[in-house]
């Protein structure tokens, strides 16, 4: 790769027009041109030994990469492959029954009942492909043919997983020179079927390029004047990928660069996560989270929702445990998609994951003898609005520009950072060390800062792997990226209420035990001359219940023509919200604590002695007559607290000899002069309620009973 990569790139961009990709209202046309199909091939050398060959054609109208070596091992090789393409096909969104389509399949069946087996197929697949056409279209892979290896990108069809596979130099033996560079590869299912046929028995190579493309796909032809002229066949895709689709990879992407949760698993607990949520289904109703229980200087724990199954790692020495600071219980979903990666599980020897927070993205990734795959799992679909809108706000303001655009020659600061990494992939701190110099030091928050900014770009690939950033654009020309700033119209004039001042006013957020958080305000619209009322409520997954607004399209069409501009800048001022204010009396707290079910009687039965509630209100009812408590008083609360039992040694050896255990939740609410406990395991529930004589004492007794819950062992669930 030489030194001006990124200059050749501006100037080949200011020259010609875009030829990978046409830009339209719906989306983005992309025309990938392949000079034949990849496939897998079985040749036959002098030692009569079987060779796979397997070929992966580039992309043409792209750089010209080349990658040629034998495979050490076949296996990993195959699997790491295959697990790649199930994340690509994968699509997990809900599809309702159809019955036009069953009708249709019935009249083709009676059509075809004098065929033969092969003809039925053929007509079967021939009305899919005319009538269904999305059910074969897959985004190719982004390969990327580095100083390290091969590294292959793909995002699923339903916007809701991301894989990157690295294959290390290691796992090939080299015959020739490579050739640097990113394009994309034709990955289709009859290349599928060939690398399932790989053995371990057999010797396996690689061969990406172009070059053995013209001797296998050239055929003569004659011109005007009779002579003979070689004419290479192109196969040609014609994919309209949905803007939102490449909006979500640049940002599910350079998410991994933010700060994050990380922990490290056995490959026998995750196979344990696969194993019991293939033996268990989901009940509908239930909860359907992945629990991940955190807890200082011990090992993590993963809880299965509903069924209380609790999963951790036993068998590595290695593993350490969690270096947090504070007790953390982050809830995951999407927990199916976790069974893509089923084939990589016997070739793993570490597994970490990364966590950004509760129904955030989080990031698996597996690492073995020669590759490391990370798998995104985001959590949402592409029709889960309120969802994909909280993975938006993590992120910073998307740039409006392309920096390799030559039309803003004044951001040309940048470009030194691009041609470091297309030179060598590096880490923030050698980054900074290379581009700084005596006259003028580059901090790493300004190098972070300009790295997240190259990813949301399309430009720079961050592998979490091993921390490292390499120069990758993912097309040929730069994407326009005020078409990838918003969502929608909608969206964007939300984003534009919010940076107004008094545009928001009277922001209410109020937490319902057990129904989530509940979200009101007065939005003004300045062009309308009107204030519009917006409520809101988020469950316990962040999903939005309930939405109501004053506005005429609310009033008209609900939300069937999308969601108003002014309930998205409901939720972007509740993003921007002081959760940890005190000037508000409501506030709702939600705590859980794993305990053995032989308990489940004793804990449930009575949570406070019935003579100390009636003793406390008494004390209340006294109180009453007296003057208001000073700040630096204490609540004396240790007879609401008579009724936790501590945790003796006995108890800890019985919790030893059962491994059932079940979930007990503890909520509780502050509601002005009111202190609301509600304790509730399984299906039983108790409550209990106190009343305060100022709003300040019952939030210093809120305050204290959530400290003695902690105290015995309760883990506070901040939700979304």
């Amino acid at each position: 790769m030489t030194n001006n990569l990124v200059e050749n790139t501006i100037e080949q961009n200011a020259d010609s027009t875009p030829a990978d990709h046409v830009n339209s209202a719906n989306g983005m046309m992309m025309q990938l041109q392949y000079a034949a199909p990849s496939h897998v091939s079985l040749s036959e050398n002098n030692q009569s030994d079987h060779t796979q060959h397997v070929a992966l054609f580039t992309q043409m109208h792209r750089d010209a990469v080349s990658f040629h070596g034998r495979v050490k091992d076949p296996l990993v090789f195959r699997d790491s492959l295959l697990a790649l393409f199930d994340v690509v096909s994968s699509d997990y969104r809900y599809v309702p029954k159809d019955r036009a389509a069953y009708t249709v399949f019935r009249q083709m069946r009676r059509a075809s009942r004098n065929k033969n087996l092969f003809s039925a197929q053929r007509d079967y697949f021939t009305w899919l492909f005319n009538n269904d056409p999305l059910a074969f279209c897959i985004l190719d892979p982004i390969i990327q043919v580095h100083q390290e290896g091969v590294s292959f990108e793909v995002f699923s069809r339903d916007e809701g997983c991301y894989a990157q596979l690295t294959l290390q130099r290691d796992l090939f033996e080299m015959d020739s020179d490579t050739v640097l560079g990113t394009t994309s590869i034709d990955y289709s299912s009859a290349l599928f079927d060939g690398i399932e046929q790989i053995r371990d028995h057999q010797t396996t190579t690689l061969d990406i390029g172009q070059e053995a493309v013209r001797l296998q796909r050239s055929e003569s032809s004659e011109t005007d004047d009779g002579e003979p002229e070689d004419k290479n066949e192109v196969i040609e895709k014609r994919i309209n990928v949905p803007k939102s689709w490449i909006r979500a990879l640049l940002q599910v992407q350079s998410a991994g660069q933010l700060a994050k949760e990380r922990i490290d698993l056995d490959p026998i607990a995750l196979y344990n996560v696969l194993f019991e949520l293939r033996m268990h289904a989901d009940i509908k109703g239930k909860r359907r989270g992945l629990l991940i229980e955190l807890i200082p200087q011990q090992l993590p724990v993963i809880i299965l929702e509903p069924f209380d199954i609790a999963v951790t790692s036993q068998v590595s020495r290695q593993q350490t445990p969690y270096q947090g600071q504070k007790s953390k219980l982050i809830r995951l979903w999407g927990r199916r998609r976790l069974s893509l990666l089923k084939r990589l599980l016997p070739h793993t020897d570490t597994v970490s994951v990364s966590l950004l927070g509760q129904g955030m993205p989080s990031y698996w990734t597996l690492t073995g003898k020669g590759f490391h795959f990370t798998f995104a799992m985001t959590g949402f679909s592409q029709a889960n609005w309120s969802q994909s809108l909280n993975f938006d706000l993590l992120l910073p303001k998307r740039p409006q520009y392309n920096v390799l655009d030559s039309d803003y020659k004044e951001n040309n600061n940048v470009l030194p950072l691009m041609q470091a990494l297309a030179e060598q992939p590096s880490g923030i701190d050698a980054l900074s060390e290379r581009l700084s110099t005596q006259d003028n030091p580059i901090t790493t928050s300004y190098v972070r800062q300009q790295l997240l900014s190259g990813a949301q770009q399309g430009l720079i690939r961050y592998d979490i792997a091993n921390q490292s950033y390499y120069y990758r654009p993912l097309t040929q020309t730069p994407l326009e990226m005020a078409q990838f700033a918003h969502h929608n119209e909608a969206e964007k004039q939300a984003f534009d209420l919010v940076s107004r001042e008094d545009s928001v006013q009277n922001l209410s957020v109020q937490t319902v035990v057990t129904q989530g958080v509940s979200i009101s305000a007065d939005i003004q619209v300045k062009e309308d001359r009107r204030t519009y009322r917006s409520q809101l409520q988020l469950g316990e997954d962040g999903l939005v219940s309930r939405a109501e607004c004053s506005c005429p399209q609310y009033l008209q069409h609900r939300l069937s023509q999308g969601v108003c501009a002014h309930l998205i800048a409901l939720r972007l001022s509740y993003h921007q919200y002081d959760h940890t204010q005190t000037n508000s009396w409501h506030d709702t707290r939600t705590l859980s604590k794993r305990v053995p079910k032989h308990h489940q009687k004793s804990q449930k039965a009575a949570p406070y002695p019935a003579q100390n509630v009636f003793k406390t209100k008494q004390q209340s009812a006294n109180n009453a007559a007296r003057s208001t408590l000073s700040a630096n008083d204490i609540l004396d609360l240790s007879a609401l607290a008579q009724g936790l039992t501590p945790i003796d040694t006995d108890a800890r050896q019985t919790t030893r000899k059962h491994t059932g255990h079940t979930i007990s939740y503890v909520h509780l609410t502050c509601d002005h002069k009111k202190v609301l406990i509600e304790h509730i395991m399984d299906n039983d529930s108790t409550r209990q309620q106190f009343v305060f004589n100022q709003p300040a004492q019952a939030h210093a007794a809120f305050l204290q009973h959530i400290a003695r819950f902690e105290a015995q062992g309760f883990i506070e669930n901040k939700g979304v």
